[in-house]
C-alpha cells in the first residue's frame, strides 16, 4: 500500500508537470497565431485590390472618350463617327490567375490560423 501511494504522488506530479508545459505551449501557439493572422490579414487588405476594378481605370477610360467627343466637336464632326467604348472596364475586368491564386492561399491561410487559435482556446477551457 506504501509504495502504491508513492507511486500516486509521483505520478500525480509528473501529471501535473505535463499539464503546465502543454498549457504554456498553448500560450505561446495562441500568441503566434495571434500575430500570424494579424499579419496575414494586412497582407491580404493590399493584394485583395488586385482582385477589383481599379477606379482610375474607370476615370481614365470615361475621360478618353470625352476627350475624343470635344476633339469631335471641335473639329466639326459628327460624334457618331467617334468610336464609343463597348461595356465598362468592370464588364472587361478579369484578375490575373496569380492574384486570384496568391489572394487563395491568403484565406485558407487565415482560415486554419484562426482555426488554430480556436482549437488552441478550446482545449485551455477544457
Amino acid at each position: 500500500a506504501r509504495l502504491w501511494k508513492a507511486f500516486l504522488e509521483e505520478s500525480a506530479k509528473v501529471d501535473a508537470d505535463k499539464v503546465a508545459d502543454w498549457m504554456d505551449a498553448l500560450d505561446v501557439l495562441l500568441v503566434f497565431a495571434g500575430l500570424f493572422s494579424a499579419v496575414v490579414s494586412t497582407f491580404m487588405t493590399q493584394t485583395f485590390q488586385n482582385l477589383e476594378v481599379n477606379p482610375n481605370d474607370v476615370a481614365v477610360s470615361l475621360l478618353y472618350e470625352l476627350c475624343n467627343l470635344v476633339r469631335a466637336l471641335n473639329n466639326k464632326q459628327s460624334a457618331d463617327m467617334i468610336p464609343r467604348f463597348k461595356g465598362s472596364p468592370a464588364s472587361i475586368f478579369h484578375p490575373t490567375r496569380t492574384a486570384t491564386w496568391v489572394n487563395g492561399l491568403w484565406f485558407v491561410s487565415l482560415t486554419i490560423s484562426l482555426t488554430t487559435a480556436l482549437v488552441a482556446v478550446a482545449t485551455k477551457q477544457w
